[in-house]
């Protein structure tokens, strides 16, 4: 008897593991953000927007012009700069002043070189314009002196008021934001070589680096939320809030918790462009979707497998 127990038990316990249902497992790809970043910087902005100009012991007033319209003075050149250790370089003193000016006027633009619209307190604003101004001497990084500022025109044929210089403040310990400086942007006209007359924006900034023509919103803001499908998260995937009318990119952040990509400060009433770029292993995903930004929403974005160079087709037609 003991002997037909054991078997009766053996049986059942085999049936039992028989009947198990196989435990499904995701296995993430390796993480991906940056690799999607590098490419979208590297084959986005076109040669155009990057422009360096090269003088030789300069003595005079000099207004640098862009290929794109977008002017950088240089004022009593001989007070303008210092080094790295505060002490004055005359212009005229230097034997290779080199001046870089990056332009970004479009959506694609931002996005390309990982810039949004965002500021350190986590609202937006409507650019007009940015534009990267460095200098150099011999190699060696210069930067203002502390009393002077630096007078640089954005061309834009449609100018508006209530605009402001906003500084992007970035270091090794924050992420990179725009900060409001509360100095005033003033519509300009200047004439261009053809005879006519360009309408844009003047700026006087305080330091080199990075800057931007933006308008602050006054309007009532709520949470937005996108949901992608399992699998595609923070490590993988960047996702946008594109406006459809306005020069504004709000990059969405993945909430682990909520397996969402939200923004927290969205202005109410405005339409959107809905954009998540991932990389899954050697294959590109894209998602993209239009909607109005309504309370508290959280819209459910799908992707679909696209080609690399489709990818860059449609961010580049934003």
């Amino acid at each position: 008897m003991s002997h037909l127990r054991l078997s009766y038990w053996s049986v059942l316990i085999l049936a039992l593991l028989g009947c198990r249902q196989d435990v499904e497992e995701f296995n993430p790809y390796a993480p991906s953000v940056q690799e999607i970043g590098n490419l979208l910087a590297q084959e986005i902005p076109g040669a155009s927007v990057k422009t360096a100009f090269v003088a030789s012991n300069l003595t005079t007033d000099r207004v640098l012009e862009t290929q794109n319209g977008t002017r950088v003075f240089l004022i009593d050149t001989d007070h303008l700069f210092a080094n790295a250790s505060g002490a004055t370089v005359p212009c005229s003193t230097c034997p290779d002043l080199k001046i870089e000016v990056t332009e970004v006027f479009d959506k694609s633009d931002i996005i390309a070189r990982g810039l949004n619209t965002v500021t350190e307190e986590g609202t937006l604003f409507e650019s007009g314009g940015m534009v990267l101004v460095t200098a150099t001497c011999n190699g060696q990084p210069l930067s203002l002196l502390p009393d002077r500022t630096l007078k640089i025109q954005l061309p834009n044929s449609n100018t508006q008021s209530g605009f402001f210089v906003f500084d992007r403040t970035e270091s090794a310990n924050t992420v990179p934001a725009w900060t409001n400086s509360s100095q005033e942007v003033f519509e300009a006209e200047w004439p261009k070589s053809n005879g006519t007359t360009q309408k844009g924006y003047e700026l006087l900034v305080k330091n080199l680096g990075w800057a931007a023509c933006g308008r602050p919103f006054s309007d009532p803001i709520t949470s937005f939320c996108v949901e992608l499908p399992s699998g595609f998260g923070g490590q993988n995937t960047l996702a946008y809030l594109v406006f459809k009318n306005q020069q504004i990119v709000a990059p969405l952040q993945f909430d682990l918790g909520q397996n969402k990509f939200c923004f927290h400060k969205v202005p109410i009433g405005f339409q959107v462009q809905l954009v998540s770029v991932s990389k899954l292993g050697a294959q590109y995903w894209l998602g993209k979707a239009q909607t109005e930004v309504g309370t508290n929403a959280t819209f459910p974005l799908g992707t679909q497998q696209i080609t690399e160079e489709a990818v860059l087709d449609f961010l580049k037609s934003l």
